[in-house]
């Protein structure tokens, strides 16, 4: 095998007592990447937006797990730099009947947790950056390393999510050294070999949506027209269910657990006892005799529900507190359980709240059979 050094010399030398410094750049390593085993683990497309609006500046992020095994190299230093994404289309013009040709029209190198959280600056979700990573990775002979690769990849002039299986054909390559940026001595392979998993970061306030329609501030229409404009828009995936709020029993008691350890942290909390306030609150026929209170910074609302013809393991109440400007502005879970058919239940529900209240609302959250 053939060696370049690989790091430019940097000297220093001082003349009548002024440092002089300059560099001498040695050629890059050349690898050998016939001795190297590169595969696809696992291909995540998340769909995610830069600029809300903006058509030219919106983007997907693709992060590809790879597998890089050193079969017989001597010295193999991987750098994130060496991994590239090309991007290329059909070229008709040069394409024959035997064979189609294609242009290479993006090349994409990789981008870092810290330059993502950049982009995304309004984005909670960090954690989803945190491979994204700077790599520099020695890698033996016989010896295997699992990396992922970061891409924010543009969408096209109709604001389409990627799809590596459309039109464009989308590669992996690996080049023999950090510095170079084209072929023949690169290693490729084709994207569309594996089936990505799809992510969608929902912005918390998409699912306000489903609170308002079931509160009757949006009808049925306007929620319609709203998901299929945040559909459209690359926010939400397609499929309805998925975006639905977590239904299950498990998942409810978890939220029931933790809004009451966030209660008993607002009643430890409070040491002055406000004023006594009653408020009246809108129910369904199934709930009656509904009274809503405030005392010590905690909004307490109870009533009695009356349960149809059917058995429940669970039954859970939702309180919705609204301020003066009719926003909600705290809520808080409880429920009762083993509801048999027609029976006359007591319920009672709390939220931490210290501000002022305009009403009270009860939802029967969920039931569960």
């Amino acid at each position: 095998m053939k060696f370049n050094f690989i790091l430019p010399i940097i000297i220093t030398l001082a003349i009548i007592g002024t440092p002089l410094v300059f560099a001498i750049n040695l050629p890059s390593t050349d690898n050998d990447l016939d001795l190297i085993t590169l595969e696809i683990i696992d291909i995540q497309i998340l769909l995610l937006k830069d600029t809300p609006g903006d058509y030219l500046n919106n983007a997907d992020l693709v992060k590809i797990t790879i597998k890089v095994t050193n079969d017989d190299l001597d010295y193999f230093l991987l750098n994130d730099n060496m991994i590239k994404l090309w991007v290329m289309e059909p070229d008709y013009r040069k394409s024959t009947p035997d064979k189609e040709a294609f242009d290479l029209v993006d090349n994409y190198s990789t981008i870092y947790d810290d330059e993502l959280e950049v982009i995304y600056d309004n984005l909670q979700s960090r954690e989803l950056f945190e491979e994204c990573d700077w790599i520099i990775e020695r890698i033996r002979i016989e010896q295997s390393k699992e990396i992922t690769v970061c891409y924010n990849i543009l969408r096209s002039w109709n604001n389409e999510v990627l799809n590596i299986d459309g039109e464009k054909q989308y590669y992996l390559v690996m080049m023999n050294n950090q510095q170079k940026t084209s072929c023949p001595n690169c290693k490729k392979i084709h994207l569309s070999t594996l089936e990505p998993t799809l992510k969608y970061q929902i912005p918390s306030w998409v699912q306000n949506l489903f609170e308002w329609h079931q509160l009757g501030i949006i009808s049925d229409q306007e929620f319609e027209y709203s998901i299929e404009y945040l559909v459209s828009a690359g926010i939400i995936p397609e499929e309805k269910e998925k975006i639905q709020p977590v239904s299950t029993l498990e998942n409810k008691n978890l939220q029931l657990k933790e809004h009451q350890a966030r209660l008993s942290l607002a009643q430890q909390n409070n040491l002055y006892v406000s004023a006594m306030r009653f408020y009246e609150t809108n129910h369904s026929e199934n709930v009656s005799g509904v009274i809503c209170k405030k005392q010590n910074n905690v909004v307490t609302l109870s009533g009695d529900f009356t349960n149809d013809d059917a058995y429940y393991k669970a039954v859970f109440f939702k309180i919705l507190v609204f301020d003066e400007l009719n926003n909600v502005v705290s809520t808080g879970l409880s429920k009762i359980v083993d509801v048999i058919p027609g029976e006359f239940r007591h319920f009672s529900v709390s939220t931490p709240y210290k501000g002022k209240i305009n009403s009270c609302f009860v939802l029967i959250d969920s039931k569960f059979p």
